[in-house]
Formats: structure tokens, sequence, C-alpha cells
């Protein structure tokens, strides 16, 4: 099912990734933030037949966003009340030493803490920060737990970057993930877990531009968006305005 916002289109859950047709279940990493609030929103509107099991990660650094990622549920669950079923959270302790251990070897791995951007042939790191990466694994972690038990994929609304020349000229590449550059997007949509389970990243290819797109043609701005939360930095309700999260969301918006 092929859906265009923003001037951009994904085809979601297409032929190619899903060859046996539609699943009839799926897991969804609601983090409280814009993208995955507008793919469960995609789904239940245009899949009803289709059970959404939601997922949360609560930092123990971000409990706003736990609250948010809530209040988002809340209002999906009751706009799609046959659809979504009720959200699991997930503990995350991002200095926790064991994660933390495991988290340096990962990040210093040359095959797994680096990848190649197609488009320049540079290698950057997966991950900006040990902490982004310790955060990362757990969340892998409950991707696959989540995905073996409901044996259907554990679909993660992950956006490319706006193009590296908006980054630079507004300001904010030097705090954004460089491995979500354009270029470095153009990887498979699914991915095995070594865990078992296997993930669906169905908006790898497009930028913010596209999720901005479903909220404003679906009517949302009112609604859904004042509930939604995509500051990393600030631990209340007042977003800090200098994250990328906050120079993203306040590109794709813009228009």
């Amino acid at each position: 099912m092929k859906f265009t916002y923003g001037n951009q289109t994904v085809d979601l859950f297409d032929e190619q990734n899903f060859p046996e047709g539609l699943p009839e279940k799926a897991v969804v990493s609601l983090s409280g933030g814009c993208d995955s609030s507008s793919l469960v929103y995609l789904i239940g509107k245009y899949l009803p037949e289709m059970k959404i099991y939601p997922f949360h990660m609560s930092d123990e650094d971000g409990r706003i966003d736990t609250e948010k990622a809530k209040n988002v549920h809340k209002f999906l669950q009751d706009t799609f009340p046959n659809s979504v079923q009720d959200l699991k959270v997930y503990e995350v302790k991002t200095s926790d030493p064991v994660w933390q251990e495991k988290a340096k070897k990962m990040f210093n791995d040359p095959k797994r803490g680096f990848i190649k951007n197609e488009k320049t042939g540079e290698m950057v790191r997966t991950w900006g920060t040990l902490n982004g990466c310790s955060k990362a694994m757990q969340n892998r972690a409950a991707r696959s737990e989540m995905s073996n038990t409901h044996s259907t994929p554990a679909i993660s609304a992950m956006t490319t970057n706006p193009p590296v020349e908006v980054q630079k000229e507004r300001g904010f590449y030097e705090v954004a993930e460089r491995k979500r550059d354009p270029g470095n997007g153009e990887k498979q949509l699914t991915e095995n877990w070594p865990d078992g389970g296997h993930t669906y990243a169905p908006y790898l290819r497009v930028d913010k531009k596209f999720v901005a797109g479903v909220f404003k043609e679906h009517n949302l701005m009112e609604t859904l968006y004042p509930l939604t939360k995509s500051c990393a930095w600030s631990t209340t309700e007042e977003t800090c305005g200098e994250c990328f999260w906050c120079n993203e969301k306040d590109w794709a918006f813009e228009d």
C-alpha cells in the first residue's frame, strides 16, 4: 500500500519485503515522537484488520518521554480501538554497567560500530555517543523479544536525516546521527536479529517531511501533534530548541 506525503512515497508492507502478503499483526516501537505516531495512525486507518502491539522504551533520564508516549497511545487506541492494543513499557538504564560494557565493544567494533555513506564513501560512527549505543542495544533486545513473542516484525519508524546541506546551513549538523544521513539509508528495510525475530523500517528512505505530511493531510495538527515530543535534551514539557530532533522537527513542519 503506497502513501505519498511531502513529495516522498512509502510502500507500506510492500511485496518485496512481505511476499506472503500483509501480516495479521505488527509490533511497533512507540517513542512518543511524531514518526512512530504517524506510522501507527496510517496502519490503524488504512489497515484496520491488523492488530498493532505497541511497546515503549522508558529511559530513566527521560521520564517525560514516557508520559508523552502514554498520551499518544491513548489517543491512537481511542481512535482505533479494534487495532491498537495495550502499551508494553520496557525500562532502559543507559548507564547500567553491564550494558555500558556491551556498548563499548559494539561502539568500537570496526564492522558494527561504523557505517559507510554510499554517496560520499565516508566511514562514520553508527551511534553518536556511547550512551546512545547502550540505549540502542537495549531497544534492539526489546524489539527481538516483542517480535518473537508475537511472531511478527517489530516495526521501526526511523526516518533518514534532512539533506546534509540543510543540516549545515541551519547549524545542527554536529548534533546529528551520521548513520541516518542520506546515502546511509539504502540498506534493506528488513533485518533479522541475532536473538531472533526481525525488524521492518518502512520510513528508512524518507525524511521527516513525509511525517509532517501525514499530520497535516489528516488534520492531526490540533489533536495528535501536541501530544508528541521529539526533543532529546529537555527533561520537561519545554523543548530545548537546540538538539537534532528539535531542529529536524522545525525544518519538517515549517511549510
